[in-house]
């Protein structure tokens, strides 16, 4: 009851009635949950930003692996912020597929925040979107109801430093179906059977 009623304030505080909330062991668990249960495939590019958190660089290790290509976005060298043109030329040029964009909202490189505008721009042009929180609202407020990524990574320890090790991860409503997890375990299922090899696995966070 204490950890529904957790997550429930969390939902509230952070306007995301769109999303369903999942507990991870720190921030890059929750990254990682994305990375390995995204659908990349061969028509996949993943378009990082260069000062994305390591984290991040790791989901492209998923993605190369199952034969998509991953895109850098350099910055510019005189504030460290995004390269708009570079950006929106990288996008639209990017073949139709299962495409993802992720990019921290606060660099843990610079501390630069960046504009929460490529969200709507590229799932407008058909890509999914991740959006690294962790830096940024420790001191910055995330409104999901104003701007809605398809999975949003978040470090409760950077937010009071105790205890530490606790992440999550919003998932929208809409893109939940688009996660396919590799592997089940412990809560992830409401039934496993030993004899035919089925399983069930539970809905929502679980």
């Amino acid at each position: 009851e204490l950890v529904e009623a957790t997550r429930a304030k969390i939902i509230s505080f952070f306007h995301a009635e769109d999303y369903i909330f999942v507990f991870t062991q720190n921030a890059s668990a929750a990254l990682k949950i994305v990375g390995e249960s995204y659908p990349f495939d061969e028509s996949s590019t993943l378009i990082l930003l260069s000062d994305n958190h390591n984290s991040v660089n790791g989901i492209r290790e998923y993605c190369n692996r199952k034969g998509g290509v991953t895109n850098y976005i350099p910055l510019q060298y005189e504030d460290l912020r995004i390269n708009d043109d570079f950006l929106q030329k990288a996008i639209d040029e990017t073949p139709k597929g299962k495409n993802l964009f992720g990019y921290p909202a606060q660099s843990n490189v610079s501390g630069i925040k960046h504009n929460l505008k490529w969200i709507a721009y590229a799932q407008s042009k058909g890509f999914d979107v991740l959006l690294d929180a962790a830096a940024f609202v420790p001191t910055s407020e995330l409104n999901l109801r104003k701007v809605q990524p398809d999975f949003v990574s978040i470090s409760f320890y950077k937010i009071f430093w105790y205890p530490t090790g606790i992440g999550g991860l919003f998932i929208k409503k809409s893109s939940f179906a688009k996660l396919t997890k590799p592997w089940f375990a412990g809560g992830t299922v409401t039934m496993v059977s030993v004899v035919t090899q089925n399983k069930f696995l539970a809905n929502g966070h679980e």
